[in-house]
């Protein structure tokens, strides 16, 4: 008893003391309009730490206005934004003998400014790595008003786009586009990134692509690429926006006359409970303006009118039922000049070919595409996926041909000649697939039930006329060939899959996964061939060479078995894929049936090792299988180069790849740094590759056959850090390389090609006041080709690409931008170095309230650079290309935006108060 009366006196004291030790700091405010003194709501609040500038807390104002509690002691800053209102920042510092609460009221007055320009200037962290994913905060890479999600990509560490707009991360295609984490653009991710503007977006999100069967049953399953997600601000989820642009100009055939250049579109987005998106494009400049000048140049080559209309639908509300439906079209005509320097590699002598070519395309799509999900409760799910694709194509095209063979006893012209050809193509595609997932209360099992259909027709009337002279080494006359022929191809593909997988949890975090997958295709090839009767005056004399009328079947099963675990920081998968092949090929034409049989097995394996936040580890191995197609296995010559004659092989095997990829990502919350390595490699066996036999009068035919030990290893690293004060901008360092061992049959010797390439680039994203954009690239690019068979003629090419973009806004609303591009090709043997140059800049004003209509003044191809050059190395050849450009255009335009979202009426609700 008395112990216990000891004990009493110790627990009051020690629940005095714990109570005089004080509760941390806290801070407690509203938001309100100066003027009104009335609450805003949904005002964004960043509670920022000095000296660092890390953000420690983020959150929206209720009506109740906002608090932060928990904080330790030290230096803060309160960074207040609201649309329509100017940014209110309060520092203030919290010791350790502060009161419990700190009470503060933020007034906010409204700014002079347009809406759209309203920027918090807060040291937002450009990245944030979340296990395989990295997610750039758009807000950390300021922008220039109207630009797009393609003008955010391109600022982004790691991410580049090509001339044609097609985006790749680390190397890998993005093949997929997300918003806000939902499937809306099913058709070209482009569509997306090149319509939606940059500011209604609050994070992009990039990850790995994952199959159906990977999301549906949460075994990884990766297919190569990279997709994008685009996460909406929270403002930004309701409301509508777009634009109607129309242009007129001059220009656009390599010289000032007035042509009557044009662009006029419009494009328009509902969000909310649904979503619709429409869009709608004609222009004869090369896709240089659609509504804002683009970054992507006039493309590739040709001068090109193009034209497109989209629609998209998706029911958003939270429903069983979500049903998402695109619907478009898109055409091009092309006319298309090209002047072609080819090297040829020989085992004993070497071919130097020029070419001059003109054509006219015209091609015409359609798509439809439709996905549906219901999700009758939280047990069973059913999804539709269907495409439907019909197109029409037409194209004429003449050459000028020109080939010298050149030997260690001499040169020569040993070919001469000139082609004019033409064809004409019809076909549509149709896929349907359909997915039954089931699940059970037991966590991580589930039954999925796939069918796949699919189905391709074509077909293709075609006309040939070529005439070669062969030389021999003395110039005489050695052989005339005159190829007059029209045919008729028609392809059909039909396919049909059948697929089942179950998963099986063994202990929390580790589940057993096994599936079965039946692959049945089914193709079609008949050609009809006729040559010209000078005597009749018609085609109608049969080309048994070229005719041929082929089937082939081809079914591969499956028997696939993994296991996946995750434990702390690790999260691994080991699997075994067992594959049955058989090949039937039944040529009807001479009667002769030809099957293969192959039994083939490999393993797949991941990791991903998250040591510490912030920081994520990821190795991927996968094999994969590639049949031939219809044409490498067709034993049919392809007259339609005469130079460069094709012919099938019934003999093919299938192709089997193992793929590799690491991937090491970090970023640094303190200084706001971020680092991307990954690196890539592929080992194939039975490679589908050419062999070259060079036939009388130096013509080549080529043949396919499977190789073995081909293999490649590639790497990208890439450095990103702010420049100075976060809000002034940042920048990137990127070098990759690759190193691979292809092989090729050249006169019936091996010919291994060594390839070695490395290159750096780096991108400058400037923001030095407010009105000002300032954006830069460089980039040196290297390749080495060494080929076994003839080591005097290895090759090494040379490219540098420099482009500046900037951007000022004068007083007035009158803004002046311009846009420099410089690619330098060096020198290849006696071709000289060759540069392209490519200006452009406008100047336009804007009008009305909240700027919404905009007169602009664009010149495009100021330099009138008409031509552009390409350089490609190949397993024994190296060739450059030059093609005709549209040169200076020059376009007088006018775009009207409209947009309204919720917290913009909130807004304009508080100022009439």
């Amino acid at each position: 008893m008395h112990k216990l009366l000891l004990i009493i006196p110790l627990l009051l004291l020690f629940s005095r003391q714990i109570q005089a030790q004080p509760p941390l700091p806290a801070i407690r405010g509203q938001v309100q309009d100066s003027a009104t003194k009335q609450p805003l709501e949904d005002a964004t609040i960043y509670l920022v730490h000095l000296p660092d500038n890390t953000i420690q807390r983020q959150l929206r104002t209720t009506k109740r206005g906002f608090s932060f509690s928990n904080l330790t002691p030290g230096n803060y800053r309160i960074i207040t934004s609201y649309l329509g209102y100017a940014t209110d920042t309060l520092t203030l510092t919290l010791s350790a003998t502060d009161s419990t609460l700190r009470q503060v009221r933020i007034l906010l007055q409204h700014s002079a400014h347009d809406l759209m320009q309203v920027v918090v200037h807060a040291s937002i962290p450009p990245a944030i790595v979340r296990n395989d994913t990295i997610a750039f905060n758009a807000g950390a890479y300021p922008t220039r008003p109207n630009a797009t999600v393609e003008d955010l990509l391109r600022k982004l560490p790691g991410i580049d786009i090509d001339k044609n707009g097609n985006i790749t991360m680390q190397g890998q295609k993005v093949d997929k586009i997300y918003l806000d984490g939902k499937e809306f653009f099913l058709n070209d991710p482009r569509t997306a990134t090149q319509n939606l503007p940059a500011d209604i977006v609050d994070q992009i999100e990039a990850f790995d692509s994952q199959s159906e069967k990977a999301r549906l049953t949460g075994i990884k399953e990766t297919t190569g690429a990279k997709s994008i997600n685009i996460k909406l601000k929270k403002n930004r989820k309701t409301g509508y926006f777009g634009k109607v642009y129309a242009g007129v100009g001059s220009g656009g055939d390599g010289t000032d006359d007035l042509t009557g250049s044009y662009s006029a579109g419009a494009t328009a987005t509902s969000l909310g409970q649904n979503w619709l998106f429409g869009s709608a494009n004609i222009n004869n400049i090369n896709n240089q303006f659609t509504g804002t000048d683009n970054k992507n140049g006039p493309g590739g080559g040709g001068i090109q009118t193009f034209n497109n209309a989209q629609l998209n639908f998706r029911n958003n509300k939270e429903s069983k039922l979500n049903v998402t439906i695109n619907a478009g079209t898109n055409g091009s005509h092309t006319t298309l000049n090209t002047s072609t320097q080819r090297k040829t590699l020989l085992t004993d002598s070497s071919l130097y070919q020029n070419s001059y070519s003109q054509s006219q395309s015209h091609n015409q799509g359609y798509n439809g595409n439709a996905f549906v999900e219901y999700k009758p409760d939280t047990f069973n799910l059913i999804n539709l996926r269907s495409s439907w694709s019909p197109a029409t194509s037409s194209s004429s095209e003449k050459d000028t041909v020109g080939i010298s063979t050149q030997k260690s006893t001499g040169s020569w012209l040993s070919n001469q000649g000139h082609t004019n050809n033409s064809n004409h193509a019809d076909g549509y595609s149709i896929n349907n697939m359909v997915n039954y997932r089931r699940r059970w209360h037991l966590a991580g099992r589930t039954l999925l039930i796939s069918l796949n259909q699919s189905w391709q027709h074509q077909s293709q009337p075609a006309s040939i006329y070529n005439l070669v002279n062969n030389y021999d080494s003395t110039g005489a006359l050695q052989l005339q060939t005159l190829t007059n022929q029209r045919s008729a191809q028609h392809n059909n593909n039909q396919g049909y899959v059948g697929a089942v997988s179950y998963t099986e949890p063994l202990k929390p975090g580790h589940i057993l996964d096994l599936s079965y997958r039946f692959n049945h295709q089914v193709g079609k090839s008949d050609r009809q061939s006729y040559d010209y009767d000078s005597l009749t005056g018609k085609y109608d004399h049969p080309d048994t060479l070229t005719t041929n009328h082929f089937i082939n079947y081809n079914t591969i099963q499956q028997f696939s078995a993994g296991y996946n675990a995750t434990e702390g920081k690790y999260r691994y998968q080991l699997g075994v894929t067992l594959q049955l092949s058989d090949l039937d090929e039944h040529n009807l034409t001479d009667a002769t049936n030809f099957g293969q049989h192959q039994l083939n097995w490999y393993p797949r394996a991941s990791l991903l090792y998250t040591p510490e936040k912030g920081k994520t580890f990821n190795f991927i191995y996968t094999a994969n299988t590639t049949s031939p197609t219809i044409q490498q296995l067709q034993p049919l010559p392809d007259l339609t180069n005469p130079f460069l004659v094709r012919v099938g092989n019934p003999d093919l095997l299938q192709q089997i790849t193992h793929n590799f990829n690491g991937n090491y990502t970090a970023f640094n919350s303190r200084n706001f740094q971020n680092l991307q390595i990954s690196l890539q490699g592929d080992l194939t066996q039975h490679q589908i590759t050419t062999a070259t036999d060079i036939l009388s009068g130096g013509i080549q035919q080529i043949q396919y056959v499977n190789v073995n030990d081909v293999w490649h290893a590639s790497s990208n690293i890439t450095y990103g850090f702010p420049l100075g004060d976060q809000r002034k901008g940042n920048s990137s360092i990127g070098i990759h390389g690759h190193y691979g061992r292809d092989i090729s049959i050249v006169n019936e010797q091996k010919d291994v090609t060594t390839g070695l390439g490395w290159g750096a680039n780096m991108k400058l994203n400037f923001h030095p006041v407010e009105k000002m954009f300032i954006e830069g690239f460089a980039g040196v690019d290297y390749t080495n080709s060494k080929y076994s068979i003839y080591p005097t003629q290895n090759t090494q090419t040379w490219q540098q690409t420099y482009s500046i973009d900037a951007s000022y806004e004068l007083p007035g609303a009158l803004t002046i931008a311009s846009n420099y591009n410089l690619q330098v090709t060096g020198s290849q043997g006696t071709l000289p170095t060759r540069s392209v140059s490519l200006w452009n800049a406008s100047i336009y004003k804007d009008f009305l309230r909240d700027r919404r209509l905009q007169l602009r003044f664009s010149a495009f191809g100021i330099l009138n650079t008409t031509s552009n050059y390409t350089q490609t190395v190949g397993l024994n050849y190296v060739e450059t290309r030059q093609a005709n450009l549209p040169g200076r255009i020059l376009l007088l335009s006018a775009i009207y935006r409209f947009r309204k979202f919720p917290s913009e009426k909130k807004s304009s609700s508080n100022t009439t108060k």
